[in-house]
């Protein structure tokens, strides 16, 4: 199967480089950037399309890579000059948009997909390692996803097909996982820099903490795993909480207290029972 790549940004050659890791041979690359198209064909051993229309005409697979704003438009151009043809597979690594943005495709007889990588594409050599361990999710036809399930059963990748009306809702969870884990991460370091610890120590000092937590949620369960104060029923910590926070930076509190709701209500799962204790946090954490 000859498979190409509009685009040549972060993901598209980290990913491209990773199929011919695994053995599969790339036809090359079309970018707006030159250089960009010229170093992802470079190190995946493929060619430079002057075109876009070239390179879609030529493979079997397209994945268009380029960034969110841009696939729609770059499907709909490939649709008004004929590119697409019968038969051919057309799809998009967005995590936000579901295969619907390629519907010109589909027009012209394509078979059409999202398939999103959870992972996240920072540094391209750490990406392409870290695709090695890498789940993908899938949405679009059913008639070719048995293909696509193959291609990544063959690089030893576990894939989740996921229906085109619930992407909203799962992108949404993976930008929690990772762009809100950073703000979380961000928020208690900031805690740490007000009083005295530089921020690259204190995330050293936690490190312990945060990876141990992770491998309690493996092990448990979020329910389970779930510490601390709230967990406890210690109305009397948070409060202190509040009140050091009011004292040193009131411009969080909205924060803490959005954040201690939410655990409130993960504790009161599996581990706070007692009805004076939950009823005294409940009422601790009320105003936002």
């Amino acid at each position: 199967m000859k498979m190409g790549f509009i685009g040549a940004g972060k993901v598209g050659t980290a990913f491209g480089a990773y199929l011919q890791r695994k053995g599969f041979a790339l036809q090359g690359y079309f970018s707006r950037s030159t250089d960009s198209a010229l170093k992802a064909a470079a190190s995946t051993n493929s060619f430079v399309y002057e075109t876009a229309k070239a390179l879609a005409k030529d493979v079997d697979f397209l994945w268009i890579t380029t960034t969110d704003d841009h696939i729609k438009e770059v499907c709909d151009h490939l649709a008004e000059e004929n590119a697409f043809r019968k038969g051919q597979i057309v799809a998009h690594m967005s995590g936000a948009s579901s295969s619907r943005i390629l519907y010109r495709a589909k027009e012209k007889g394509c078979f059409i997909y999202s398939i999103h990588p959870l992972q996240s594409f920072a540094d391209i050599g750490k990406a392409i390692e870290d695709l090695e361990h890498t789940y993908f999710s899938i949405e679009g036809d059913g008639e070719k996803m048995d293909v696509i399930e193959g291609l990544f059963q063959k690089m030893g990748n576990r894939t989740f097909r996921i229906a085109t009306e619930h992407k909203g809702l799962y992108h949404a969870a993976a930008c929690i996982f990772s762009n809100y884990l950073v703000t979380l991460m961000h928020q208690g370091l900031a805690y740490f820099e007000k009083i005295g610890i530089p921020k690259k120590e204190g995330f050293q000092a936690v490190l312990p903490l945060i990876l141990g937590t992770i491998e309690n949620i493996e092990a448990l369960g979020t329910a389970i795993a779930l510490t601390g104060p709230i967990a406890r029923g210690d109305g009397e910590t948070i409060f202190h909480h509040i009140q050091s926070i009011e004292e040193k930076m009131p411009e969080t509190l909205w924060f803490y207290k959005m954040m201690g709701q939410m655990t409130f209500h993960l504790a009161s799962v599996h581990k706070l029972k007692d009805p004076e204790k939950k009823e005294g946090l409940k009422k601790i954490l009320s105003e936002v």
